[in-house]
């Protein structure tokens, strides 16, 4: 309904129905980018799509590019289109498997495309050689992997560790909340819940766009565990 009202009183105030949709979507347009962040920044993916061609290019030029082929897998998962990225990864892996941020994203991509286990063992063998790699990412991004496929179990201790790293988290905190949610530990879990809302509101200003999701989800689920 306040759509609505606000489309019709642009309307009235414009008198074109058109500028009044454009209007509207600027408006919406504004406000995600400056508290959102659902819709993905024009700019940033124009430059991101431009940068995949240039990478493509390279690519056919000289198909054994180890780096070019390692970026390009890292676009793939940043398009969650795991099975590509996996593609380039394998094309790469000779090269670069002294690289502990390859193969981070090597397992994740494995991970992603269905074997787990063997996934894990490049995650592991990457933190071997640095156990701070990207200020503990790959802890989360590989406990999410077992909690969508439903092992809570195994999604704790990365969690864990992801935790001993970041301290005001409210992803981890969310997750860890929820896991805990899961495995039956009621109490800590919403005790966790109830720390990612906090991390939210205490988060500066600039970080409040990417916590404000999972604060949100921590309030849903919150209320659903009461």
């Amino acid at each position: 309904m306040s759509k609505f009202f606000l489309f019709a009183l642009l309307y009235w105030l414009l008198g074109n129905p058109f500028v009044a949709l454009l209007v509207i979507l600027i408006i919406y347009f504004t406000i995600d980018r400056t508290y959102f962040g659902f819709i993905p920044d024009p700019f940033k993916a124009f430059k991101k799509a431009g940068r995949i061609r240039e990478l493509h290019n390279i690519v056919a030029i000289n198909p054994y590019d180890a780096r070019s082929l390692k970026e390009l897998g890292i676009f793939m998962i940043d398009k969650k289109d795991y099975r590509k990225a996996r593609e380039y990864f394998e094309k790469a892996a000779d090269k670069m498997s002294d690289d502990p941020e390859f193969n981070y994203y090597y397992g994740l991509s494995v991970a992603r495309s269905g074997e787990i286990g063997k996934g894990r063992e490049l995650l592991d063998a990457a933190l071997k050689k640095s156990p701070s790699l990207k200020y503990g990412e790959p802890y989360i991004m590989f406990a999410e992997v077992y909690i969508d496929n439903g092992d809570y179990a195994g999604a704790l201790p990365l969690l864990e560790r992801f935790g001993s790293i970041h301290s005001s988290s409210s992803r981890g905190f969310y997750q860890m909340g929820a896991v805990k949610l899961k495995l039956g530990m009621n109490a800590e879990g919403k005790d966790y819940l109830r720390k990612a809302i906090a991390a939210f509101k205490a988060s500066p200003r600039f970080k409040r766009k990417v916590d404000r999701r999972w604060a949100w989800k921590a309030r849903a689920l919150l209320r659903k565990a009461l």
